[in-house]
């Protein structure tokens, strides 16, 4: 989680525009996506501006299946299931705009799922930002049901990229052999991309972990109603956030990783005094495929700093660790922060030199001076 002083910029980003059109519809634009809502905010239109690709799918639809496992009702999910879809389609209140624009402009509705639950979703276009977020709130009361929202894209590929923990993998958007029929659902972190040559759109979230990319259809899982062995597990109130980003090239080049990323650790704004301060940051990292994914204090070490990286676009180089802590000495360490035999690293002017390999970890511990 970041925090950051926010000054006035000299020249202020693009306000977003928000408007209701002759239909019914609610577009928006920031100057990056232009976007267009039906009455039941599904998502018609979705454009990058500078570019003549853009996606009409009616996307952000959501779906309600029977769930019904033949044993572990808690863990299983059967493929028979999606024989059940029924389209969520009940509106109590239609779209709306909340936020008229300016730095942020957003519009909301409400659906009726199921016989008794509810859902409540603010979609959130941002100045500048490169993605159009769902801000999702549901009163859970099903049995037995199972939750998806879906997005259809204009983008065809025989695979999807998922992120895991520390990387990512490719899986077919086919279901031609049994293997891949039983991958009808599989798990992902904070998102998926569907890309062809050139341009494609990623699904990012921050806190859903089930997903399914089909043909041209990616799917997030949201809510399940087992009753074994809890008879009232997930029947409460949900918060959550998901957000759609098309992007030119690849996901890599569109930095997707750093805005899923953005997307689970929002920086929070502080108060500050008109006082000018000079721009200061703990931590650098030389290459955009290198991700600093923690920092810690190592426990038995006294005034040390355990910092960990990853190579996540799955490419080999090497990358300058700079920092603005007092170090005094570095060295590579393994996973229990034991550090590794050779594995001292030199103090030079640009920083800390460090060899990936593709998805390669490294954790490194740093001796801060006294």
């Amino acid at each position: 989680m970041g925090y950051a002083v926010v000054r006035e910029p000299l020249l202020p980003p693009q306000p977003v525009a928000v408007r209701r059109q002759e239909d019914g519809s609610i577009a928006m634009e920031n100057g990056v996506i232009a976007v267009c809502l039906d009455m039941m905010g599904r998502l018609t239109s979705l454009q990058l501006v500078d570019s003549e690709r853009y996606d009409a799918c009616c996307a952000n639809q959501f779906a309600l299946f029977d769930d019904v496992p033949l044993y572990w009702d808690a863990w299983d999910v059967m493929d028979y299931h999606l024989e059940t879809r029924k389209p969520v389609t009940t509106l109590l209140k239609p779209l709306e705009i909340t936020l008229a624009g300016g730095l942020r402009g957003s519009a909301s509705f409400s659906l009726q799922i199921g016989e008794s639950s509810t859902l409540t979703q603010e979609i959130i276009l941002d100045a500048t930002c490169p993605y159009l977020r769902f801000l999702t709130q549901v009163e859970w009361k099903e049995a037995h049901k199972f939750l998806k929202v879906e997005f259809p894209v204009q983008v065809r590929s025989t695979n999807a990229t998922y992120e895991i923990q520390f990387g990512h993998l490719q899986r077919p958007t086919h279901w031609n052999t049994s293997w891949d029929w039983a991958r009808f659902e599989v798990w992902a972190h904070k998102w998926l991309d569907l890309s062809e040559h050139g341009f494609g759109v990623a699904l990012l979230n921050d806190c859903k972990y089930g997903a399914s990319a089909h043909g041209n259809v990616l799917s997030l899982s949201l809510l399940r109603a087992p009753k074994s062995p809890d008879a009232t597990a997930d029947i409460t109130h949900h918060q959550f956030t998901y957000a759609v980003m098309p992007h030119l090239g690849s996901f890599q080049d569109a930095s997707v990783i750093q805005h899923a990323y953005n997307l689970n650790f929002p920086l929070h704004a502080v108060p500050a005094s008109s006082a000018q301060c000079p721009a200061w940051s703990a931590f650098s990292v030389s290459s955009p495929a290198v991700v600093l994914e923690t920092v810690k204090q190592a426990s038995p070490w006294g005034r040390t700093v355990v910092v960990r990286l990853y190579e996540a676009h799955g490419s080999t180089l090497v990358a300058w660790l700079q920092t603005s802590l007092p170090v005094q000495e570095a060295m590579l360490c393994d996973l229990l922060e034991r550090p590794a035999a050779q594995g001292r690293l030199p103090l030079e002017q640009r920083g800390l030199r460090l060899s990936f390999t593709p998805f390669r970890v490294l954790s490194v511990l740093l001796v801060l001076r006294q």
